[in-house]
Parts: C-alpha cells; sequence; structure tokens
C-alpha cells in the first residue's frame, strides 16, 4: 500500500492527481490525501492554500496504514507530524521549494530542519543548491534543470543517465519531478533495491515523456499493457543474437527465453518463444516468435526470481558445457552449482518443484539471485545452464560471455576452488 499526501494541481499535471496516475501505471493502488489546494495551470501557480494539520491527520486516520508514502508539496513541519504518525512506514519527499512560474512555496530552514524525517528526498538540483544537500543515501538529485542532452540523476556516488526527450513543446514538462518521485516509490514499494528504482523510473519516465504530446506529463498515455508490448519487442530485438549463438547455446531439450512482467504471476503472463528454440540440421530454428502462450519451465523460473529480487525477471536455459562454467567465472559472473541428487523427495518428486528449490536455495546462499545457476544433470535430467538477467538484453550479453573462446583457460585447481565457495 502506498499512500500519497501532495498538493491538488487542477491541470492534473503534477501533485496528487499525477503521484495516483503514476502509481497506478505500475498495478499499485493507492491513498491519497490532499495537503494544498492551488490554483495553477502548466504555465503558471496563481495560489496556493495549505490546509491545516487537523485536517489532514482526520483524513488520514481513516485510512489503511501504509507502508509506503509519497509526499509531495506540504508544510515542512508537517513531514515529522507523519514520521510520528507511521514511525515504520518509508517515506519519499518530493521537495518543492517554488514553482518554475516563481511561486514561492516552501521555506529553505523549514524544509532543512525536517528533512531528516524522511526516508528519501528528491529534489532537482537547483534546489539541491539552494538548501545545500547533495546525494547521498537518502537524498536524491535529479539534473533536468542541467543543459545537456542527457538527463543525470545522482544518488550516493552513483550517476544515472537517460537521453533528455525533445516534445513538441520543447524539453519541459510539468509535473515530472511528481511523476518521478511517484514511480520511484513505487519501485520500491514492490521490492526494488533504492538504484534498481531509480533506474527503472528514470526508463518510465523517458516512455511517458516520449508519448506525452503537450507541455505536461502525460502518464496516461501509457497504460500498463506497454509492458506487455516491451516484453515482446524485447524478445524480438534478441532473436538475431540467438540465431547466430544457437549453435552453441541450444541444448537437448530446446531452449527458451522467458521474460516476466513486474506482476506476473502465472506462465501465461511471461512472454517467450512457446514451443522453444530447436537445432535442425545443425541450426537453431524459433518454433513460434515471442508471445505469451504456451508454459515453459524458464517462465516458471522468472516467476520465482523476480519473487526474490523482483528487478531479476528474465532467465534462459544454455546447454551445459564445463568451459561456460569456467568463462562465466573467469568474467566475474556469480555462479552457483546445484546438486539435484541433494533434492529432498518432496522437491524432486513434483513436477517444477526442482526449479522453485534450486533458486530460493541459491538465493539463501547468495542473498541475491546469481548470475548463472547450473547442474551436471541426474537420472532422467539433461546437464542444464540457467542464465538470470534483468531483460533480454542483459541475459544475452551473459550467454555470450559464457560461450566465448577468446578466454584464457582456468586450470583445474582454479576451476575447482571457485565451484567450492559456491555450490549446494
Amino acid at each position: 500500500m502506498v499512500m500519497v499526501l501532495a498538493g491538488f494541481d487542477p491541470s492534473a499535471g503534477a501533485g496528487i492527481l499525477q503521484d495516483i496516475k503514476s502509481l497506478a501505471l505500475l498495478g499499485i493502488t493507492a491513498s491519497g490525501v490532499v495537503t494544498t489546494y492551488t490554483v495553477q495551470n502548466t504555465q503558471r501557480v496563481f495560489s496556493v492554500t495549505f490546509r491545516r494539520w487537523e485536517e489532514i491527520d482526520r483524513e488520514l486516520s481513516v485510512l489503511e496504514r501504509p507502508k509506503f508514502i509519497k509526499i509531495g508539496l506540504i508544510t515542512p513541519e508537517f513531514v515529522r507530524l507523519v514520521r510520528e504518525k507511521y514511525p515504520d512506514a518509508v517515506i519519499v519527499w518530493n521537495v518543492i521549494l517554488s514553482s518554475s512560474s516563481g511561486h514561492f512555496f516552501e521555506s529553505e530552514a523549514e524544509v532543512l530542519k525536517n528533512v531528516k524525517y524522511a526516508d528519501f528526498v528528491v529534489l532537482n538540483n537547483e534546489e539541491a543548491e539552494k538548501l545545500g544537500l547533495r546525494p547521498n543515501e537518502k537524498c536524491v538529485v535529479t539534473c533536468g534543470h542541467r543543459e545537456g542532452k542527457n538527463i543525470k540523476v545522482l544518488y550516493k556516488d552513483l550517476e544515472f543517465s537517460i537521453p533528455r526527450v525533445f516534445g513538441a513543446h520543447g524539453t519541459k514538462f510539468h509535473g515530472t519531478g511528481c511523476a518521478f518521485s511517484s514511480l520511484f516509490t513505487g519501485f520500491l514499494s514492490i521490492g526494488y533495491k533504492p538504484e534498481e528504482a531509480l533506474k527503472a523510473a528514470m526508463e518510465v519516465i523517458k516512455k511517458i515523456l516520449e508519448l506525452s504530446e503537450i507541455a505536461q506529463v502525460q502518464t496516461e498515455k501509457l497504460a500498463r499493457e506497454w509492458f506487455a508490448i516491451e516484453a515482446i519487442r524485447k524478445l524480438e530485438e534478441i532473436m538475431p543474437e540467438l540465431e547466430r549463438i544457437g549453435v552453441h547455446t541450444v541444448p537437448e531439450v530446446g531452449q527458451n527465453v522467458s521474460f516476466a512482467l513486474p506482476w506476473s504471476k502465472s506462465e501465461e503472463e511471461v512472454a517467450k518463444f512457446p514451443g522453444r528454440i530447436r537445432l535442425k540440421e545443425g541450426k537453431p530454428v524459433f518454433v513460434s516468435g515471442p508471445s505469451f502462450k504456451d508454459k515453459s519451465h524458464t517462465a516458471r523460473m522468472a516467476i520465482t526470481a523476480k519473487e526474490f529480487s523482483p528487478h531479476i525477471r528474465c532467465v534462459s536455459n544454455v546447454r551445459y558445457e564445463k568451459s561456460y562454467v569456467e568463462n562465466a567465472i573467469r568474467a566475474g559472473l556469480k555462479v552457483f552449482k546445484y546438486e539435484r541428487s541433494k533434492e529432498p523427495p518432496e522437491v524432486s518428486k513434483v513436477d517444477g518443484q526442482s526449479m522453485q528449490w534450486m533458486i530460493r536455495t541459491a538465493y539463501e546462499i547468495f542473498g541475491e539471485i546469481p548470475d548463472v545457476i547450473y547442474d551436471e544433470g541426474w537420472f532422467g535430467k539433461e546437464a542444464m545452464i540457467r542464465v538470470f538477467g534483468t531483460d533480454p538484453e542483459d541475459v544475452i550479453k551473459k550467454m555470450k560471455i559464457i560461450v566465448g573462446f577468446n578466454l584464457q583457460k582456468l586450470t583445474d585447481e582454479d576451476y575447482r576452488c571457485k565451484i567450492e565457495s559456491v555450490s549446494y
């Protein structure tokens, strides 16, 4: 559950309406309480009326207690009161000192006095400079106000960048700060780590702006189904690469690449290649183009993987070769060896349970989903390598590393030492 406390913008480009739309885009149901009433359009703020805490608190008290709270325009000291009311919630505060048209909103001194009550503070580079705040573990600085072809987002000592979107009305879109901080909060609420949540939010806001036809963020132009369309497109993009390396990767049982949606719970909600990729006369052949039809063990693996690491949504199976495992280790990929002989009987006897058990075991050892999980086979089971990643492009990059031929060969002793530390 995400709760939004923000101002009401009648243009719907920013404020609580934009926040709710952005969260809905991710399939998240959010509650909302208006903190401020504004008279504004996409070009100018004419007036602002801040609500009293007693009014806000009365509405908060009848709502379900949230685990995540996104705060927008608000009387700064109210952030402290929100923290006192919800001590265990994750609070993301999108600080707004003034509008682009010059209307003053929040006192710099009061903001500085209350930032400590938020878990994350999101603000643009101009506001950060005024407040003397630098990127750190709780401060996210967006640099859209700086010139350049790319827009940077700074967090701790990290720098993320996406191409600037040039719309029909230029590069300024009313509501980008609200949408971005809400998307960031949304991805946090479904389990993304802060770094991954920022990158994911940047990708989504870029797609929204590319579709926006006026000078404001038109989140409504991008419905939830874009994830499904994007999943199919990303699988189509890697088909030439799969054909090129397939002679080295396709196992006897066939190969598949499955890409789950963030909310996928069934195999029918996972994009894949129905019928798998097969070798015919030594060449890889696609039985079908990518779709959400059919079932696949890699689809089940993708669903299981994202339950532990929500940003890991793609997986492919690759033919087992000892040299492939060596290549993965040498390249610095996280590799886990799975021993099928150690499976409990209640797992090995139920179809599909082995893969879930395998992934869960790897996660418990690594604390995350490794890049590669492999086994050397068992009675009636072909030895197999599984490659995990954020999306098909990420997985295909790792597959190309694994089947590489220009890497120095590991000695048997090097191989044994590295494997022993990551086997089950």
